[in-house]
This record gives C-alpha cells, sequence and structure tokens, in this order.
C-alpha cells in the first residue's frame, strides 16, 4: 500500500488535526473536549497501518506534550519516566485498530474491542505512572494496580464515544466517498 497517496494524506492530516485539537486536556472541560489520542492510534491502525507512522505519530503526541509542559508548568506534572508507557498503551490501541481492519466486525464487537483494548491502555498508562514517576514511592505492580480508578470514567466514556464515531464513519464508507472526491478535484 502506498503510503503518501491522497486518501492517506487526507486521513493523516484529518488524524494529526485531532491530535492538537484534543491533545490539551484528557477530560472535558469548558474551554476543550477530551483527549482522542487511543482512538486516534485504533485509527491509524485501521486506515494506515504503518509502523513507521505509528512512530511519527507518536513524536508529534510527545512534542505536543512537552512543548505544553514548556509553556504552562501545571500541564507537565505527568511528564516523568512513566511517559513512555505510553508507548506500550498506544501499541495496544494501534494493533486493536489491524486487528478490526482484517474482519468485518459488527458494531457490538467493536464496541468490545474497544471498551477491552482502552481498559488495557488505561491500566498500562496509569501502572507505568504510578510505578515509574518517583511520585509515589516505588509500589509494585500489584500496588499500583489499585491506584487511579477514580479516573477510569472519565478516561473510558470519550474514547467509547469517539470509537462510536469512527465505527459510524467507517461503516458509511466514508474513505471511498473522499478518494472519489479527491480523484475528481
Amino acid at each position: 500500500m502506498q503510503m503518501f497517496n491522497k486518501n492517506n494524506v487526507l486521513i493523516m492530516s484529518s488524524l494529526v488535526f485531532m491530535m492538537f485539537f484534543t491533545r490539551g486536556s484528557h477530560f472535558l472541560t469548558e474551554f476543550s473536549i477530551p483527549d482522542a489520542s487511543l482512538i486516534i492510534f485504533l485509527c491509524l491502525g485501521l486506515l494506515i497501518p504503518s509502523i513507521l507512522l505509528f512512530c511519527v505519530f507518536f513524536i508529534l503526541a510527545a512534542v505536543i506534550d512537552f512543548g505544553s509542559g514548556f509553556f504552562d508548568n501545571s500541564l507537565a506534572f505527568c511528564l516523568t519516566d512513566g511517559y513512555w508507557g505510553l508507548i506500550p498503551t498506544y501499541l495496544v490501541m494501534f494493533f486493536t485498530g489491524k486487528i478490526i481492519k482484517n474482519y468485518d466486525i459488527k458494531f457490538n464487537i467493536f464496541f468490545v474491542l474497544v471498551f477491552v483494548s482502552t481498559t488495557l491502555a488505561f491500566i498500562i498508562s496509569t501502572n507505568t505512572y504510578y510505578m515509574f514517576s518517583d511520585r509515589f514511592g516505588s509500589p509494585s505492580f500489584f500496588t499500583s494496580i489499585q491506584h487511579g480508578w477514580n479516573y477510569f470514567p472519565a478516561y473510558l466514556i470519550p474514547n467509547l464515544l469517539y470509537g462510536s464515531i469512527v465505527y459510524t464513519l467507517y461503516q458509511l464508507n466514508l474513505r471511498n466517498y473522499f478518494v472519489k472526491f479527491i480523484q475528481r478535484s
């Protein structure tokens, strides 16, 4: 598959826009919508499954985070050694997208896959933060897994909503519509 055809460039541009648009806050506030990074990596695996693009998008996320932390110290609180736990976190979503791409999956199976992968992503990201950030001593895995669950609903619900939107758009086959639209341009 050619990575830089017009269709893929449009998809990549849309995903980059969504990352910049949502990356500022993990939760819904009066000024921002929740972070869509998990679903962006799922879309990457679903639409353009390239490990090179995975690396590019991870670097983009890191540049956004570290750049934001540079300008606003309150946003730098999570930028610790535990930050690198986001690599396996995003890989879970990326590979879930690749799995979905290979099968004709109905909504209930899609929903379960997004639920399970988002839950696994939460466990990985939360535990790597607790274990490697040096903000909580040196907890064991079993100790760290007991913490952070109060954030789980705010982590899960937006990703299920974003996932439902992605499923709907994917089923409407908008990708082929955009290909035809671009080819006419």
